[in-house]
């Protein structure tokens, strides 16, 4: 026999919170937003969290493209999970969990631009300044980073033999 939850229990609240790891040539970026969301020091990822009324396919992708695009002014490429982690936030009365989801992408196009709205300062920061001074969330998305978006030698390697590699015999 099943048991019934008390009326008077609170439903189990959490968030999901979508950041991105944006690349360009060996620098990240990085903002200062002006409430902070991911642990670790004022320095963050731009993202946002999601609200629950929001639906559709690929909404996670979405959010955090058109978040980059009004926080920042960027648009960047594929978007690639690269880390998450769970945090309690919220007030002590009201206690919450957030997943957090780190997408690694590369920078495509525009010009940075951060809203005073949503953030203090947003710069790229050279990744050798980074090793050793960032929270291990960061550290952990930076090295998954570096792992899937190394070229394989598979691909990089000429291909031979193959369908547009031969030359055309001349008739006689």
């Amino acid at each position: 026999m099943t048991q019934a939850a008390p009326q008077n229990a609170e439903a189990l609240t959490y968030q999901v919170g979508v950041f991105a790891l944006v690349r360009q040539r060996d620098t990240v970026l990085l903002v200062r937003p002006h409430k902070l969301l991911l642990p670790g020091g004022p320095q963050s990822l731009p993202g946002t969290i999601l609200q629950t009324s929001t639906t559709g396919l690929g909404v996670v992708e979405t959010a955090l493209r058109r978040t980059l695009l009004s926080q920042v002014g960027i648009a960047v490429s594929d978007l690639r999970l690269v880390g998450s982690h769970v945090v309690r936030a919220g007030s002590e009365s009201r206690p919450h969990l957030r997943l957090n989801m780190i997408f690694g992408t590369e920078y495509c196009s525009g010009i940075l631009n951060p809203q005073p709205s949503d953030l203090k300062t947003a710069h790229w920061i050279a990744l050798n300044k980074l090793e050793n001074n960032v929270p291990d969330w960061l550290r952990l998305a930076l090295q998954e980073l570096e792992t899937v978006a190394a070229p394989s030698t598979a691909a990089a390697a000429p291909a031979t033999g193959g369908l547009f590699s031969r030359r055309r015999s001349s008739e006689k």
